[in-house]
């Protein structure tokens, strides 16, 4: 669990390979729609060979006022859910695979939060 502050924040510094990692949807919006969306790629490129976008839900109590960043979200694997599959070049053709998506995204952003909240503590 984590604060959509702590997220941002992290998410801030994050890039691997030009490629990175941002919110992608408006925070305000995030509690009515129960999820925040965070994209992988380049956040200037909204094609699927590029960029793609999982979403991460929101748990506890959302009250109405609360600040955008004090909104908790759940990440891990098994609330991880991409939005669209991802494509990629291979031999000449495009291909989607949704294990790679997840396996280029997750892991970094886990590695990330662990070292930012080991920092605090």
């Amino acid at each position: 669990m984590v604060s959509l502050k702590i997220l941002r924040e992290t998410l801030r510094g994050l890039s691997i390979n030009g490629r990175r990692w941002w919110i992608a949807c408006d925070p305000h919006d995030a509690a009515t729609r129960g999820y925040v969306s965070v994209g992988y790629g380049d956040p200037q490129c909204e094609d699927r060979l590029n960029t793609v976008y999982f979403r991460f839900p929101i748990i506890g109590d959302v009250t109405p006022g609360i600040s955008a960043d004090r909104l908790v979200l759940l990440i891990d694997p098994s609330t991880c859910t991409p939005e669209a599959p991802g494509f990629y070049l291979e031999g000449g053709r495009v291909v989607q695979d949704s294990l790679e998506d997840f396996l280029r995204f997750y892991p970094p952003l886990k590695r990330a939060l662990i070292t930012r909240l080991q920092i605090e503590t």
